[in-house]
């Protein structure tokens, strides 16, 4: 496919000026082109910050400024608007771009709606944020080519250290008003940065999930240090910070312990399922970003053997990403409980104790397992009382997966007549036919 025919038409040029935040360097441009400059009766924000400050430039205040990152850019305005509500009797809001009106946005988490400032300059006057001088607050939730995401504070030199000491203090309140804390989020790669978003967790639960008791076991033990006895492992430096892998060829159920666990402690814990990219590149911030939460935090690193490699088998970065990240604060709330197929092809060094504390096989069922769990899918279907779990269990080939096991009651219902009835024949049918297993044709490849 060529570039043009992958370029998309800008169908809706107001749209694409608001998303893409390019609008004052058109305006400029065209204004340059003219060589005349719009008139408007609109205070610039420097004149309106100089204005508010008492100086007679820009050039007598000095500006301390935070950059925002994805989550940044919805919390700290939070903490802005929570500010300017307080004080709303003496605050005074200006433009902080150009002579924009300022710009007021709502962002939606898990049906919360969340109204906050986008971009605007918002003065503040001695003895409220400030006790001896005025304040000016300028916030620019968005990037863009001309600007960076940051939050910016306006005083006096003399006030420096306080306009600094301010910004902290609006950091600290916007960590508290973080509206990802106790829900379930997945982290993706954006723009060279970590983006989070609210996901649903399937319904599931360990009855459902048949794998050996030592798997529940250690899992069950990082939950035990990161929720209840944090404060004595960290009193004696023993660190409450712990890391499960789980290994097993696939669909065994590896995926599927992860979605018990986040299920039981979502919303006492904060739950964040890293995406490989996400993981390969920014691990580091993703974690980061977990200790700003508060409270226990369970990250799920899914297939991490897709992103960090052995490196005698010519490892990309991910490998030292996953080093740093896992090397970060032993005393943190965290647990992260990663799975792979094959632990063979991980760096020694990843799979130390310090980093994975354990490290659990999630193997193929035996017989029996594979009785239970095929129990535990057929219950509640038309007929799965009376199915014979352990003789369709006794005819299975060996290295049968729960995934398998999975895809032969599906076949079955599906190939049953009206009414989706299932039973101990058409199950083993099923198991006979070998169908439930994809495998390409043998001729696969020689097709033109």
């Amino acid at each position: 496919m060529t570039a043009e025919m992958e370029r998309t038409p800008i169908t809706d040029v107001a749209g694409w000026l608001e998303a893409s935040g390019e609008r004052p360097a058109l305006r400029a441009l065209g204004e340059l082109l003219l060589g005349v400059t719009a008139a408007s009766g609109t205070e610039t924000p420097d004149c309106f910050t100089t204005r508010r400050l008492g100086v007679p430039t820009i050039g007598h205040l000095i500006v301390e400024e935070r950059p925002l990152d994805a989550v940044a850019r919805v919390t700290v305005p939070l903490a802005l608007a929570e500010a300017m509500t307080e004080h709303a009797d003496a605050v005074e809001v200006g433009p902080h771009r150009r002579s924009d009106p300022p710009q007021w946005t709502q962002t939606e988490i898990s049906g919360a709606v969340y109204r906050h400032p986008k971009t605007l300059r918002a003065y503040f006057p001695a003895a409220t944020l400030l006790p001896g001088a005025g304040v000016v607050l300028g916030i620019e939730a968005r990037d863009s080519t001309l600007s960076d995401a940051e939050v910016t504070a306006y005083t006096t030199p003399e006030h420096r250290h306080s306009a600094r000491d301010l910004l902290d203090r609006l950091f600290t309140r916007a960590e508290q008003l973080n509206p990802y804390r106790g829900k379930a989020v997945r982290a993706t790669y954006v723009r060279g940065g970590v983006a989070l978003t609210v996901i649903d967790l399937p319904a599931v639960t360990r009855d459902a999930v048949i794998v050996p008791a030592e798997v529940w076991a250690e899992v069950d033990l990082g939950v035990t240090a990161v929720r209840d006895r944090h404060q004595l492992l960290n009193a004696h430096g023993l660190g409450s910070r712990r890391g499960v892998l789980l290994v097993g060829p696939p669909g065994t159920g590896k995926s599927a312990v992860s979605a018990v666990i986040a299920g039981e402690v979502l919303g006492e814990f904060t739950v964040i399922y890293v995406e490989a990219q996400a993981g390969a590149e920014l691990l580091t911030a993703v974690v980061e970003q977990a200790q700003k939460l508060g409270g226990p935090v369970l990250l799920v690193l899914e297939d991490v053997d897709l992103w960090c490699r052995d490196r005698a088998r010519g490892a990309g970065g991910g490998l030292s990403v996953l080093l740093q990240a896992m090397d970060i604060a032993s005393d943190a709330r965290i647990l992260t409980l990663a799975s792979t197929n094959d632990a063979a092809t991980l760096d020694k060094a990843a799979v130390r104790t310090g980093r994975f504390d354990s490290i659990v096989e999630v193997g193929y069922p035996d017989r029996d397992a594979a009785a239970r769990i095929l129990m535990a899918l057929v219950a509640g279907l038309p007929g799965g009382a009376h199915v014979n779990c352990d003789a369709v269990a006794a005819v299975l080939p060996a290295e049968t997966t729960g995934s398998d096991l999975r895809e032969i009651v599906r076949r079955a219902v599906l190939t049953a007549g009206d009414g989706g009835q299932v039973t101990t024949d058409s199950l083993l049918n099923e198991v006979k036919g070998g169908r439930y297993q994809a495998e390409l044709p043998s001729g696969a490849g020689a097709y033109l």
